[in-house]
């Protein structure tokens, strides 16, 4: 019997966690069952090149961000030719936008991956999502990332509901040991070993939230003065935060790190997560911090919550209020124990549901649906 082949289409040229989630099904979605092929923009598939070599996938380096760059569009259908996929599987509603229409042209299923609210988008009115359902209509399954997300895309772009599908993201935490390489962390970022450390992981960009957490940094201080920030990422947003740190004169309490690939061994070094996001899907850096039995002090946003539970294993606090985040910062901090029992419940709670492998299970479920729904149509007609 033909393996299921997938096409996964991406149009960020960063690597950030959409793009994890994407990978971690490349490298291991089971080639007896499924051959994988991803499509995306340059920049991301060297960032990826590596474990796309070692997971033998094909790809296609293709910018389709903009439906308007006709001769992309055009070299991406192309591809969906040659390949000839069982399943197409665009992430976010710009791969959507792009790839949906030429799969249903070429008689392919279409499942599109929902990893939560675009940005670019917040503050519209429902009229502004009329694209969506329009796109939506070439969309056989949606797999939303959180129950947040589900409900969104039922509540407020108005999918069908019996067509979106919750998956909640998973990550491989085999790496996330606590207690394997705090000491040696700190010694290697300068960091004093008896100082409190507060982390902040993830892409430089306005989304994410570092301003506010800048914002509340030098109230934290007031109480720790020798507390240290730890950003860690890249991206855009990294000249004006740093610059902003500097006006502040928070001076040499706040380290930028940029991009690390050891996220496990910096967590290690940590006292607790902040997770100062205007909106997320489902976060994968709080899943991770949890694995590595730090509490995290996160925004009560989309689907954060269905991963930090507040005063479980972590503390929930208004989006974009630096004041409500620097008193919860402090609070933990002001709390050793209290801290470590909460991160204690978020690693069992988060190897108990955020399973990589589980998150592996449900999608090719899904893509198996999918399949087999428009082959069991094409019989019938």
């Amino acid at each position: 019997m033909r393996r299921l082949r997938v096409l996964f289409v991406l149009t960020s040229p960063v690597r950030g966690g959409v793009e994890e989630v994407a990978l971690g099904l490349l490298e291991r979605l089971d080639r007896a069952e499924f051959e994988p092929a991803v499509a995306a923009p340059a920049p991301l598939l060297e960032a990826f090149g590596p474990a796309l070599a070692a997971a033998r996938v094909p790809a296609l380096a293709v910018q389709v961000e903009d439906p308007r760059r006709l001769t992309e569009i055009g070299r991406l259908a192309a591809f969906m030719r040659r390949f000839r996929p069982d399943v197409v599987n665009p992430h976010l509603f710009r791969s959507t936008l792009a790839a949906a229409p030429l799969a249903r042209g070429l008689g392919i299923p279409v499942v599109e991956t929902y990893h939560g609210r675009e940005g670019w988008r917040l503050g519209r009115s429902r009229w502004a999502f009329v694209p969506d359902r329009l796109v939506g209509r070439l969309v056989d399954r949606t797999i939303a990332v959180s129950q947040a997300a589900r409900d969104f895309l039922v509540q407020v772009k108005r999918y069908p509901a019996d067509r979106v599908v919750v998956v909640p993201n998973g990550r491989d935490l085999r790496a996330f040991r606590p207690g394997q390489a705090r000491l040696a962390v700190r010694k290697e970022l300068g960091l004093d070993a008896g100082a409190p450390v507060v982390g902040v992981v993830g892409r430089l960009e306005a989304q994410k939230g570092h301003v506010h957490l800048l914002a509340a940094w030098p109230a934290v201080r007031r109480e720790f003065p020798d507390a240290r920030l730890l950003v860690v990422g890249e991206g855009r947003e990294r000249p004006d935060l740093e610059a902003r740190a500097r006006v502040a004169g928070l001076g040499d309490s706040v380290l930028f790190t940029g991009f690390r690939a050891d996220v496990p061994r910096l967590l290690d070094a940590i006292d607790l997560l902040a997770l100062p996001s205007l909106y997320e899907g489902m976060p994968l850096t709080a899943i991770e911090a949890s694995a590595m039995a730090r509490p995290v002090v996160a925004t009560a946003v989309d689907g954060t919550p269905e991963v930090v539970r507040d005063g479980v294993t972590g503390l929930l606090v208004p989006p974009a209020d630096p004041p409500a985040l620097a008193a919860a910062i402090a609070r933990l901090l002001r709390d050793p124990a209290r801290a470590a029992e909460m991160g204690r419940q978020g690693r069992a709670w988060v190897l108990e549901r955020f399973d990589v492998q589980a998150h592996v299970r449900a999608t090719a479920a899904v893509y198996r649906a999918a399949a087999g729904r428009r082959s069991a149509e094409r019989d019938a007609a």
